[in-house]
């Protein structure tokens, strides 16, 4: 849904550890120039306008251009239920969800799906905590207004940077500078909606469905390098099942979250959005991506 997915929305796929984010990313070598001869401007220049030969009349548009100005075909229903769903976490002052997550890895010669929990715990506009949880690892995110804070608790590591602003600035600082993506972040956003209809490019409405017992409305919607599914509680108007296909992975892996536990009315403290290091934790210097190094700075 959102461009760094796309790219990060990529939009990285939510499965980097906090520890190969602060290692940082990688940085985009080189450059093109076009230019073309003033030789042949002069000529293009001088030429007349193309004509129809049986008419005289000027050539009509090229298909393609016509294509590049058709607006994204989208369904009603499919916008309606998305807009709704969006209004309504965007209307929430603070609010919390659990989802379980699975995500197709190749290990080896097969292709598995590992599973994660996400809990989320936000207070907009400039306060957010969540905790990912696996077999594998298991991360942590404080933002608690001025600094953001990683831990990987399974090398009981922790970084700090300063990053002041919304959650959405947040949320792309740490996609732009640092190469990370929080998990699920498309609904995280202050407007899931204008956030996703920048990128689409169709929607589909498939009617009425039952997650896990739950009557839900089934919309899809694509963009250029992903596919994406939600489906939307009739009654509660909140996200219950969500899939994401990478259509440029030649594999096209896909990313299911099933969400519970949702509270939009969530009373949540400011000792919620702040970190406090367990004991023995280890604090390194989170460098950005431009410099991909990791510098240890003793115990703290």
């Amino acid at each position: 849904m959102r461009k760094s997915s796309s790219a990060s929305l990529s939009t990285s796929r939510n499965s980097l550890t906090i520890l190969a984010a602060l290692l940082g990313g990688f940085i985009a070598l080189g450059s093109a120039t076009i230019a073309a001869g003033q030789a042949a401007d002069k000529s293009a220049a001088d030429k007349p306008a193309a004509a129809d030969k049986a008419t005289d009349k000027p050539v009509a548009d090229k298909p393609a251009e016509k294509a590049a100005e058709k607006k994204p075909t989208i369904h009603p229903e499919a916008d309606r239920v998305m807009r709704e769903t969006s209004s309504k976490l965007a209307a929430a002052k603070a609010l919390s969800f659990k989802a379980e997550v699975w995500e197709d890895s190749v290990l080896g010669n097969h292709k598995v799906s590992t599973s994660k929990t996400v809990d989320v715990r936000l207070r907009r506009p400039d306060r957010i905590q969540v905790e990912v949880r696996s077999p594998s690892r298991s991360r942590g995110f404080w933002y608690d207004g001025s600094s953001l804070t990683l831990l990987n608790r399974a090398k009981n590591l922790y970084g700090t940077v300063t990053v002041p602003g919304t959650i959405d600035q947040v949320i792309d600082a740490a996609n732009d500078k640092y190469n990370l993506s929080f998990p699920l972040e498309d609904f995280i956003l202050s407007d899931p909606y204008a956030s996703a209809k920048t990128h689409i490019k169709g929607g589909a409405y498939f009617g009425k469905v039952n997650i896990l017992g739950t009557p839900c409305q089934h919309v899809a919607f694509s963009t250029e390098v992903v596919d994406w599914q939600l489906w939307v509680s009739d009654e509660t108007k909140l996200p219950r099942k969500y899939v994401i296909t990478y259509k440029d992975d030649a594999e096209s892996p896909q990313v299911t979250a099933l969400f519970d536990k949702w509270d939009l009315n969530s009373q949540l403290s400011d000792e919620t959005f702040v970190f406090s290091p367990p004991k023995g934790a280890n604090k390194i210097k989170v460098m950005p991506r431009e410099a991909p190094i990791l510098q240890p700075t003793g115990r703290n």
